[in-house]
């Protein structure tokens, strides 16, 4: 077999081919055990629809590659399968701490998409502190972030996030420029002066930073400071098998690159997997999602923009150890976090098709709020809410699709309402998605939602009653917090409605179980496999069973700070 450098240094500041757009961590071909498990197709993004029945064909590993097909071979100490934000950072890290790195990406070096809407949720970092946003006691954000995993997070792993997320933003940053560094907002900053960290007993946190403008340049530095340490990339090379040793070590893989030959990097240290999430593979989702499964049926579709799943499979092939509690963001809840909500995820009054409220509205965050609206009957959902919208949408947590008020969030909603008030029964009309209604009368309002006869009186009446909780400031129907609690008593008051919908979902953030290095876990015995990492949406242990969090952006953020971390880790080791 003949040792070649199969990579390209090319300056990526210059144009790298880092595409921005959707959200977390970019896909990737897989590969599999060369002792046990086989390959994988590639692990090219979808935006589509998974909706077979939840077979388990993926479970079973192809047949080993064959030791003759192989026509090159490669040694590093650190292999990073996939380069988005947690492979990038890793391949930064690994590198940056002396280790000798090898990259496989499964797309071309002009075609190479990395995932995200540049915001990145963390506390304590100096970016923060410089701009003075007051910093958070990192116990009191362990706690909080456990209690919204229903502590089934890795609380070790929860922890080192919360310590280093603030360190690692200043090092994902320091390639920006004081303009461009200047320039970065952070979402809900400043606050307005009545709004509260905690809610209903839940701390939603100001730490967003918003890096979409400069994504792809700090994507770009991490790959080249990398480049520049040494490190080499293989692109257009899936991974398509795991070389494993007699005592189940990973010792690195075999790639495909795109002339179809096949190249072995041997890793001495260790593989650390991150080729995104299994959304898009139909078998898996409809397998693993089970809580999304459970609400659209055998014949529901899970609708994503997200991946196939190479790099699970591959660590499973591997004995990786799935994680029991496979998250996901959406697909179980309802109403969604919608950007063309005109109130974003403000706390107004919820009211489902029988005309009925059913919940409090501003419970925890948006995603935990919406969980009682997947149950409920089967037609509309109501957002109801008066000229006062102002201060609801102020009051509202600096949660995953809020109205960023403060960088101009809500500049075009006065506009979409006074359309609403000229348009009568016709609303903002048909180019306005949702259409919003407007009317002096509550019984008025509702008839232009679509409610009639018992469905209708209810509907009246849910507002009367709410508007009595909120004059007493105690919500005794659902526990709604009191800052929260704004009253629909002042005309023109508004209205939009969607139909319920269940299954769709950006991606999901489980994968595989790990420890706080990012370490796999074995199945059945629950200890690490020597020589395996994961991480970005690859991996676990992160987030419970639902994708909600202290504070926006935590996908991306996550995903940086473990990359990073683990990277750093498996450089170190022997």
């Amino acid at each position: 077999m003949e040792n070649t450098q199969g990579f390209t240094r090319r300056n990526f500041l210059k144009g790298a081919g880092l595409g921005a757009a959707g959200l977390a961590a970019v896909g990737l071909a897989g590969c599999s055990p060369s002792q046990s498990a086989g390959s994988s197709a590639s692990g090219t993004a979808s935006s589509g629809t998974a909706s077979s029945t939840a077979a388990t064909s993926w479970r079973t590993a192809p047949e080993p590659i064959a030791e003759g097909d192989i026509a090159e071979t490669a040694e590093c100490d650190v292999l990073v399968i996939g380069l988005s934000f947690s492979g990038c950072s890793a391949f930064r890290a690994a590198a940056e701490s002396g280790a000798k790195v090898i990259a496989m990406e499964a797309h071309p070096e002009d075609n190479h998409p990395c995932m995200g809407m540049g915001h990145f949720g963390h506390i304590n970092s100096e970016f923060l502190k410089e701009r003075g946003v007051d910093g958070v006691d990192p116990i009191e954000f362990l706690n909080n972030w456990q209690l919204r995993a229903a502590n089934r997070s890795n609380v070790s792993l929860a922890r080192k996030f919360t310590t280093t997320c603030g360190e690692a933003f200043d090092w994902y940053i320091d390639c920006l420029t004081d303009e461009e560094r200047d320039a970065l907002e952070i979402q809900f900053y400043p606050t307005d002066e009545a709004y509260t960290t905690f809610k209903n007993g839940l701390g939603i946190y100001i730490g967003t930073a918003s890096t979409m403008p400069v994504q792809e340049k700090i994507l770009a530095n991490l790959l080249q400071v990398g480049l520049d340490a040494g490190a080499q990339i293989y692109w257009g090379c899936p991974a398509r098998q795991f070389l494993t040793a007699d005592d189940g070590r990973v010792t690195g893989a075999v790639g495909q690159k795109e002339d179809g030959s096949y190249v072995q990097v041997n890793a001495a240290k260790g593989v650390i997997v991150c080729a995104g999430d299994y959304s898009a593979n139909p078998e898996m989702a409809k397998e693993l999602l089970s809580q999304i499964t459970n609400m659209i049926g055998e014949d529901g579709q899970i609708v994503t923009s997200g991946y196939e799943g190479d790099g699970l499979k591959l660590c499973y092939w591997a004995g990786g150890q799935l994680d029991p509690y496979q998250s996901s963001m959406g697909g179980d809840y309802y109403p969604c976090d919608s950007p063309a909500d005109p109130l974003g995820s403000a706390a107004s009054l919820w009211i489902n098709a029988d005309g009925k409220r059913y919940c409090n509205e501003g419970f925890g965050f948006m995603e935990w709020a919406a969980y009682a609206g997947a149950l409920q009957p089967a037609g509309k959902i109501a957002n109801v809410f008066d000229s006062n919208y102002e201060a609801l949408i102020k009051a509202q947590p600096a949660c995953h699709m809020g109205i960023d008020y403060p960088n101009g969030g809500m500049d075009g909603l006065p506009a979409i309402l006074e359309a609403a008030v000229a348009g009568g029964p016709e609303g903002s009309g048909p180019d306005s998605n949702p259409v919003v209604y407007a009317a002096n009368d509550y019984e008025t309002l509702g008839g232009y939602l679509g409610y009639e006869g018992e469905a209708l009186d209810n509907f009246v009446a849910s507002i009367e009653r709410y508007n009595e909780l909120c004059a007493t400031g105690l919500d005794e129907d659902f526990g709604k917090e009191k800052s929260l609690m704004f009253a629909v008593n002042q005309p023109p008051y508004y209205a939009y409605a969607g139909e319920k919908t269940l299954g769709g979902m950006l991606c999901n953030t489980s994968g595989v179980a790990i420890d706080e290095n990012g370490q796999v876990l074995a199945r059945e015995t629950f200890r690490p496999i020597p020589g395996l990492f994961a991480a970005g949406n690859t991996a676990g242990s992160r987030f419970g069973i639902q994708y909600t969090t202290a504070l926006c952006g935590v996908s991306i953020a996550f995903a940086v700070t473990q990359g990073k971390f683990t990277g750093e880790y498996v450089a170190s080791l022997a």
